[in-house]
């Protein structure tokens, strides 16, 4: 049951990235995401990952426009979209968000100082080389089906 609704959710977050692509495209207007990618805190916290991830990304949604969507994909990773916004917004929401994480993980005593919190960032219209939106849902949902 907890897969099952695991699944709706993430489908869900994709189907709300679908359409703010779809919107950006028709009416030529910015769109970024942001993925955090926090699986090395299973090394530190064993089964207890998912549950600092879904409070880690509650804190982020505080630290967001209320226009931008925070959500979980799979049970590590916390993902921001970001309407109207171009790559450089883009990047300076990661670093506030970055550092943001950063700060809650120090306070819970979760040794990760040295630590980066890798990030992977895509939008629209595309940067040049850069994975796109696009790129980034049909791979998700390649790695899902399998």
């Amino acid at each position: 049951m907890i897969v099952v609704a695991k699944l709706m959710e993430d489908c869900g977050f994709l189907e709300k990235v679908d359409l703010e692509l779809k919107r950006a495209e028709r009416y030529s207007v910015f769109v970024s995401l942001v993925v955090f990618d926090l699986s090395f805190l299973e090394d530190h916290l064993g089964s207890g990952t998912s549950s600092v991830v879904q409070r880690l990304s509650m804190d982020a949604r505080r630290r967001v426009r209320e226009i931008d969507v925070v959500s979980v994909i799979d049970d590590h990773k916390i993902v921001l979209l970001l309407p109207e916004t171009p790559r450089q917004g883009a990047e300076i929401a990661g670093r506030r968000v970055s550092e943001m994480l950063r700060e809650q993980l120090a306070a819970e005593q979760i040794g990760i100082a040295e630590k980066v919190i890798p990030l992977e960032m895509a939008s629209y219209p595309d940067a040049a080389g850069a994975r796109t939106i696009r790129q980034f849902l049909e791979e998700y949902v390649q790695r899902h089906r399998n």
